[in-house]
């Protein structure tokens, strides 16, 4: 009697260690997967922001060497007849062009989604998985 106690005891020390065993395999290989969305959307994010970075250099130079041949361009044009209204229009101009562009930059910053949404859900809705087997 005592032997069919400790087989049972063994067994059910077994079958505990066996679940607890799979348990940890599972969050294990969910953790697995959460970490590598993340990175990849990490990796995504730096080259998303390398290209940018890339692409608005290579607009500031050509904008700044377009504006300033224009610039002589029709200074040297108006230069017998109001030389220094043509400076002063494209002053204006200019100044208009930068405050469209900052006001679509400001839009762009407050739109901006945070950094790692679907890595975020996938938390989430592991969270919520996590309850609902709590629950039951």
């Amino acid at each position: 009697m005592n032997d069919a106690h400790s087989n049972l005891g063994q067994d059910g020390s077994s079958s505990f260690f066996q679940t607890l065993k799979i348990l940890l395999a599972g969050l294990a290989s969910a953790l697995h997967t959460r970490l590598d969305l993340f990175v990849t959307e990490l990796e995504e994010e730096r080259e998303r922001l390398k290209q940018a970075v890339i692409l608005a250099v290579l607009v500031i130079f050509g904008l700044a060497f377009g504006f300033a041949l224009i610039n002589i361009f029709l200074v040297a044009l108006f230069w017998e007849h109001g030389w220094i209204a043509a400076i002063g229009v494209l002053a204006l101009l200019y100044f208009v062009i930068a405050f469209g562009a900052a006001l679509k930059l400001r839009s762009a910053i407050l739109r901006r989604a945070g950094l790692f949404p679907a890595t975020v859900g996938e938390l989430g809705k592991d969270c919520e998985l996590l309850r609902k087997s709590l629950r039951e």
